[in-house]
């Protein structure tokens, strides 16, 4: 695993895994293990709190006024000095800083908002309500006179404020149009508070623009806390991960398996074209892993050469991605689907049917359809097992008896809370991260005889004189 430092406080490793042996085609999908392990260098636990500009949205019906009041009078209590923040009520306005676009927590400035905020406005209960795209607006219109790296919109709702234009999978609607808007601008958690919010906007708020959905109660100022702690360990706002093909590669995907699962949109060079430019969002210490897929026009490639399709790049570092050609029955009797590249994408796409199928399930309890729910979860504990998931069956549990987790088999009671329901939609778009197994351990790095330059374990020549090792 290389490692470079591009940003200060901040030092990835890069590591490409690909099944090595496949049989050549017209049009061949190759998958690839991504792993970006980045690393804290420097002393500090946390980044200063200046470097931080949040917006606090309260979307709340007049019936939790007093108990958002409260909460959100300890959110800003519990604020950083330093931190450059504005709150934003009911009516999608700016309810403090009373005066100027942000203010700056200390001491003075804490006191006086945890009184301010008093004056929040619930959301209005006699005309349609202002929408998700209006606080995502009035977001990025504050965050468009910050030039502070980290820019971030924690969303408290209890489903109020959802106007009719907040359809979350029509792609010309008012809150699609302004997530893409929002997009690279800045950040988003949502937290959703009450029983009577519609899962689908707050999923597409927080995967859109890299945040979080989670539950939370009416007593929501620990959840905020929480929210900040993790910006203030954010070393790098964004990093770029850049893939590189060959001619002979038509199609390029890459999507992020942990932890979240989300699909990264690239960005062409428009000096190259087969240089592809994927944005990452909020880097702090951590280990993100991406499945990278590539349709291949093989069908004039030698058999059985080592044949670099593409380079996988981050900061200074590049890995390659290698595969061999081979006929379809020597690939299938000589390849070693015991080996870590193999396993390590098994595991991704396993964890991404298994998201899949609980999602499915959690729409077919909404419709009231348990057959197919009971399906569904069945499906996602099977493959569980498969890959040592842990974290599906104590999901499903909350909602369902599991018969036979290895034949997946579930039993749905006749009558399901529906608050859980939609808390469990917003947990499995929650971090649950799935490790691909271990593959076997690498050997010692070798040193050529004759001009002592490194090799890998596996290395039969020496890359800088040719030397055989």
């Amino acid at each position: 695993m290389g490692r470079t430092a591009p940003s200060p406080g901040l030092e990835p490793g890069l590591l490409v895994e690909v099944p090595e042996r496949h049989p050549p085609g017209r049009d061949v999908r190759i998958e690839a293990h991504v792993r970006i392990e980045a690393v804290a260098v420097g002393p500090r636990d946390a980044v200063p709190a200046a470097g931080l500009a949040l917006v606090i949205a309260v979307d709340v019906a007049a019936s939790r006024r007093a108990a958002a009041v409260d909460a959100l009078a300890d959110a800003v209590g519990a604020l950083p000095d330093g931190i450059s923040y504005t709150v934003l009520d009911g009516e999608a306005s700016r309810c403090y800083p009373l005066h100027g676009r942000w203010a700056v927590a200390d001491t003075d400035d804490r006191r006086r908002a945890a009184f301010s905020v008093g004056r929040i406005a619930a959301a209005p209960a006699v005309r349609r309500p202002a929408g998700y795209a209006r606080w995502l607006a009035g977001a990025r219109e504050l965050f468009a006179d910050s030039a502070l790296p980290v820019r971030h919109l924690v969303l408290i709702t209890d489903g109020s404020g959802r106007g009719e234009d907040g359809d979350a999978y029509r792609e010309d609607s008012a809150l699609r149009t302004e997530l893409a808007r929002c997009g690279g601008e800045f950040t988003a958690d949502v937290l959703a508070v009450g029983e009577s919010w519609d899962p689908a906007p707050l999923i597409a708020v927080a995967e859109r623009l890299h945040g979080d959905a989670a539950y939370a109660p009416d007593a929501f100022a620990p959840a905020v806390a929480a929210a900040v702690g993790r910006l203030r360990r954010i070393r790098s706002p964004a990093l770029p991960l850049t893939v590189t093909v060959r001619p002979a590669v038509r199609e390029v995907t890459l999507t992020e398996t942990a932890p979240r699962q989300q699909r990264l949109d690239p960005a062409g060079d428009g000096d190259d074209p087969r240089r592809l430019e994927f944005l990452t969002r909020q880097w702090k210490p951590e280990t993100r892993d991406y499945l990278l897929s590539l349709r291949v026009d093989a069908g004039n490639d030698p058999l059985g050469v080592p044949l670099q399709l593409a380079t996988v790049t981050v900061g200074d570092i590049t890995e390659p991605v290698v595969v061999r050609w081979l006929p379809a029955g020597a690939a299938a009797a000589t390849a070693d689907h015991s080996g870590g590249a193999d396993r390590s994408v098994h595991a991704m796409n396993a964890s991404t049917e298994i998201r899949t199928a609980l999602r499915r399930a959690y729409d077919a309890l909404d419709r009231e359809r348990h057959g197919e729910a009971e399906k569904q979860f069945g499906r996602a504990v099977r493959l569980a097992a498969g890959i040592g998931a842990t974290w599906v069956p104590a999901e499903v549990r909350n909602i369902a008896e599991i018969v036979d987790e290895r034949e997946g088999r579930v039993r749905i009671g006749p009558t399901v809370d529906r608050g859980t329901v939609r808390r469990g939609r917003l947990s499995i778009a929650s971090a649950h991260r799935v490790e691909p197994p271990e593959g076997p351990a690498a050997g010692p790095t070798a040193r050529c005889p004759g001009c002592e330059h490194p090799a890998g374990h596996a290395a039969r020549f020496c890359i800088a004189c040719g030397r055989r090792l």
